[in-house]
Formats: structure tokens, C-alpha cells, sequence
């Protein structure tokens, strides 16, 4: 991957309108369950970035991929109660299963810097390494790294509930309380394949990484050696 190959996703209304319409349905069950202390803002925030990501990446293949693709979203029968099972849509004749991971980026790096510097983000543990996800077993074959050139946003509320109430009144708050025009510009920082993932974990030293204010650990995948957006689409077609 290098810096000519990153692109900007574009973003349509029918794909920021269905990324509201999601996160409102995910919001209220998921605080309970957080990775690490965020306030109500910087959850719906991240709820948010994540969804626009992937609905971004949907939008974008469905026209260019010679199969159709199934949104996890559109298919699922939990009412938004559950968490997701690890993919967020499934590509190619053989539905195989794809992974969109959405980041700000830390210190206010470059896209140089994210190139050379970071990692797509994949799970090795929850727990700060008491549990561990194996290489082997990660439920996704394909991981995409999206990024959004803003800044974090912690907001001016401190009640989850209060929050989900004005979520609930308002129609549109989503776009207000965040300013979602910060993130028009989805950027498409490439993607692996879980096979690759496997080599990083033999050969690079370390081969995970973390963040000091959450539990979760990740497996090493250099953004450096990643694929680009049309690599993708072709590696689909042949699935």
C-alpha cells in the first residue's frame, strides 16, 4: 500500500441515512458492554464511524463485484440486541466472509504516517491476554482498514441514557451531536487476507500491539503490506 493508492469513498445520503438508522438500534445495548471507558458521545461516535465504513465499502463493491454481497445488518434476526459475530459482510460466489475496522488517527499522524507507522486493526485478545483469539480461528478472511481524519470527540454528555433520549426526540441528532460532516471523507487504507495474518504472527517481533487505555490486543498486519481497493475488488471476483 502506498499513499497514491488510498481512496476516498464516497458517500451518498441513502448510506449516512442507514448508518443512523443502525446506530440508533445498536446504541442503547452497547455501553454496557464496552472494550474500554468511553463517555455517551465517544460511543456513539465510534458506533457510528464504524457502521459508515462499512456502508461506504458496501456501496462502493455492490456495483463493481460480479456477485452479490450480503450485509450482516440487513440479514440479522437479533433485533441489534447481540454483538457482531466477527464479520460484517460476506463477498464473492463462495460468501466469504469480510471485516471493515474503522480508526481515527492517533496523534494527528498523516496518511504517510498511518501507512508507515500503523496496523489494520485485528483482534488477538479481549482480555489484556488471559484469552486469546488464534491466528487460525479469526472468523473473518478478509479485513479492511478505514480511516477518518478527524478528531475524537468526547461531547457534553455524561449520561448514556439521557443521550439516547435525545437520539430518540430529535429526528437527525445523530448529525448534530456529532457533526458528521467530520466524516465525509471515509479513507480506504487497504486490506489482508487471514493467511497473511498467520505469517505476521510467525515472523514480525513483536506480533501484537495495543492501546494503554483498553484490554483488547492486536495481531500485527502492516498497513505498509496491504492490498489496495482495486486489488480488492478483483480477489473478490475470483472467489
Amino acid at each position: 500500500m502506498n499513499i497514491h493508492q488510498v481512496t476516498i469513498l464516497p458517500l451518498s445520503r441513502y448510506t449516512e441515512e442507514k448508518t443512523e438508522s443502525n446506530v440508533l438500534k445498536k446504541y442503547k445495548h452497547t455501553y454496557t458492554t464496552m472494550m474500554y471507558r468511553r463517555t455517551p458521545v465517544e460511543l456513539l461516535e465510534n458506533l457510528y464511524m464504524g457502521d459508515l465504513a462499512k456502508n461506504a465499502l458496501l456501496e462502493y463493491l455492490r456495483p463493481r463485484c460480479s456477485h452479490s454481497i450480503t450485509d450482516f445488518d440487513e440479514v440479522r434476526s437479533d433485533r441489534f440486541l447481540l454483538p457482531d459475530p466477527g464479520w460484517d459482510m460476506k463477498v464473492g460466489k463462495a460468501q466469504v466472509k469480510l471485516e471493515v475496522k474503522s480508526s481515527i488517527p492517533p496523534n494527528q499522524e498523516s496518511p504517510d504516517d498511518i501507512i508507515r507507522l500503523r496496523d489494520i486493526k485485528i483482534t488477538a485478545s479481549h482480555d489484556n491476554g488471559k484469552t486469546w483469539i488464534k491466528p487460525e480461528e479469526i472468523e473473518s478472511e478478509i479485513h479492511v482498514q478505514v480511516y477518518f481524519f478527524t478528531r475524537t470527540s468526547k461531547g457534553v454528555y455524561k449520561d448514556f441514557e439521557l443521550l439516547f433520549q435525545d437520539l430518540e426526540r430529535e429526528e437527525n441528532a445523530i448529525f448534530r451531536i456529532l457533526d458528521t460532516s467530520r466524516f465525509k471523507e471515509p479513507r480506504f487504507f487497504g486490506w489482508n487476507h487471514r493467511k497473511n495474518i498467520i505469517r505476521y504472527t510467525q515472523t514480525l517481533k513483536p506480533h501484537t500491539w495495543g492501546f494503554p487505555r483498553t484490554k483488547r490486543i492486536y495481531y500485527r498486519c502492516p498497513i505498509s503490506e496491504a492490498f489496495s481497493l482495486p486489488q480488492l475488488i478483483t480477489h473478490i471476483n475470483t472467489l
